[in-house]
Order: C-alpha cells, then structure tokens, then sequence
C-alpha cells in the first residue's frame, strides 16, 4: 500500500546521473523511474490504453485491469491506491498486503472504505464500484511477509457484476514458459513524489520472464499451502543492468532460484512502481493471454545503491496457477 495525495498526474521526466552499476562501480548511466530512459510515459499508457496499433491481439486486453482508492477506517478519504485484475464479473484479484499488513495495521482495511475504478484514468473512471467482501488467502493474516510465503493474494467481491468488461482468463496448467514475454499493467504513481501518492493513468510494460519458483509453503498440517513466484528484472537499453544475470545474489534473488536473463531491453521494457501491487502479469499461451501472476513486491536492493524501479529493478509475482484450487472455490 502507498500514500496518495490529491495532487493532480504528473509526468515523470527521466534525467541522466551518475549511478551504481552490478560491480558497485559508478558509470554514467541514465537514470530512469519505472520506464526506459529514451522513451515517455506516454507510449507507455497508449500501450495499456488498447488503442490504435495497440488494439490487436498483440496485445492483451487490458481493460479488465482496475484502480482501487481506499482507507483503512473505512472512510470515503481514499488515502491509498492498489491495482487489480477482474477475473469474473464480480471478483477482482488482487495482492493481500494492498489491505492488510501486519506491522502497519491492528485489522484489515474496512470494506467500507475501498472503492474500484475502471478506465484508463481513475480520476475521470469509466465507472466506480462498491465492494461487498475481501477474502485473503488462507495464511496471508497469519503469515503476511510480501512474495516470501508466496501467499499475498485476495480477493475482492464487488456489490454489482461489472457487464460490460471483459474478464481475463486466469492461467489454470502451471507450466508457464520461461523466456517469453510477459505484460504488465497497473495504476502506479510516476510522480515519485516523497510526499505521497497520486492516482495514475494505467500503464503498461513489458519484460521477458526470468524466474519460475514453485513449492514455497505456508500454513501448517493439516492446513498447508503451497505457493510459487514469478520474476523479471528491469534491463537497460544500453545493456549495463542485468540484475538476474549477474553474480550478486542478496537473500531475496536467493528465494527466486537460479537460472538464465538475457541483458537486452524489449521495445517497451519497465518496471513495477508504488500503487502498481496487486496489477496481472500476462503471457499468451496456446494463443491466448492469460494472468499468470500478481505483482507482490520487488527483491531488496539487487545491487549496491540501487533506487526504487530503477534500471536492474527486480519484480516479484504470486503465481496463479499455484493458487488456482484456493481461487476457484471462491469465485466459482
């Protein structure tokens, strides 16, 4: 969860600055929030918007990506913001820690106080809904420690069916492939503004995926879970950032497992930003996109003097399908 205040959306202008490079040497390369340095936020919201050469099935559907505004005492203040992915007409799946934390909070956010956006600006929605209930997943209150037991998920029942959105499909086959490439949309803040948090357009990014872990357990017996993550790092179009290529690996790329990443850039390479937790990783498999992850957090510093969704970001997802039975007997 992320602070928000009533500010109006900026854009982010990335500048060039001296930074830390994988071998803690400083290099002068560009600096950028959440997109690459040499293109605009823009093209990255036209991208998520579906519009114009977007609108093909290139692409996923994005319009099932939706904004929450809450407050945790249930008040209409709408302190913080969280994205998530509408999956039936009435169920929107999301990351647990947008409501709940337990070092921040003595309960769960009140239902009262939460409030969805669909469109591509949440400060002018296509429409707003109510919600009725927040299911976590079974051990997220008990055990809420991010992407570490693989288990921040919820989710949310809306009040009225949302009928004129596309569902997305979820990915149910647990064998998502490696090296592909994956699209992320969500309403994260670019203005990076320590002050707070501002509602922002949906954006879009895209990254190949890089790590697949499964077996991550959580609860107890009789009643033990077991979950997995999903991974991609941000790379720089020069090629100097490869955080999950390189030699470093803190405690948090340990939980992600080895494996290869390639240090090229996509054409719309990014990363996840603050107000962007809970948003839908997508992959086309068997000739449809499809979730296959919720973005849970980013792995701790992948390199020394590293900044928050700069170059060589790493982004963590719950993957869906180790969660798939838990989801059904929801929604179903």
């Amino acid at each position: 969860m992320f602070m928000k205040n009533i500010a109006s959306w900026f854009v982010l202008i990335s500048v060039v600055l001296f930074a830390a490079c994988e071998d803690g040497d400083l290099n002068e390369s560009p600096v950028t929030f959440g997109i690459r340095h040499d293109k605009t936020l823009n093209e990255y919201e036209a991208v998520a918007s579906n519009t114009g050469e977007f609108s093909s099935t290139d692409y996923p559907d994005f319009s099932s990506v939706l904004a929450f505004s809450y407050s945790l005492d249930g008040s209409s203040s709408g302190e913080f913001v969280a994205t998530g992915v509408l999956i039936t007409p009435k169920w929107i799946l999301t990351a647990g820690h947008n409501f709940y934390v337990a070092e921040e909070q003595s309960e769960p956010a009140l239902v009262s106080g939460i409030t969805v956006f669909s469109g591509n600006n949440p400060n002018t929605p296509d429409a707003q809904y109510e919600v009725v209930n927040v299911i976590y997943h079974p051990t997220w209150v008990s055990e809420n420690e991010d992407f570490l037991k693989a288990n921040d998920l919820c989710l949310v029942e809306l009040a009225e069916p949302i009928l004129d959105i596309v569902p997305a499909k979820v990915y149910t086959e647990n064998d998502e492939p490696l090296d592909q490439t994956t699209w992320f949309a969500g309403f994260g803040d670019y203005t990076n503004n320590p002050n707070g948090m501002s509602l922002s357009k949906k954006h879009a990014v895209e990254n190949i995926l890089d790590r697949k872990v499964s077996g991550i357990q959580s609860g107890s017996e009789p009643n033990l879970y077991s979950g997995g993550l999903l991974a991609f790092d941000f790379d720089s179009p020069l090629g100097d950032f490869n955080s999950l290529g390189d030699d470093i690996v803190n405690s948090d790329e340990a939980i992600l497992g080895g494996g290869n990443s390639s240090p090229d850039a996509v054409e719309f390479e990014g990363a996840t930003v603050p107000g962007d937790s809970g948003g839908p990783l997508f992959m086309n498999i068997d000739g449809s996109w499809q979730v296959v992850g919720i973005l849970s957090g980013g792995a701790n510093e992948p390199y020394s003097g590293h900044e928050t969704s700069d170059y060589g970001d790493i982004s963590v997802y719950i993957r869906v399908s180790q969660n798939i039975q838990w989801i059904n007997d929801i929604v179903e």
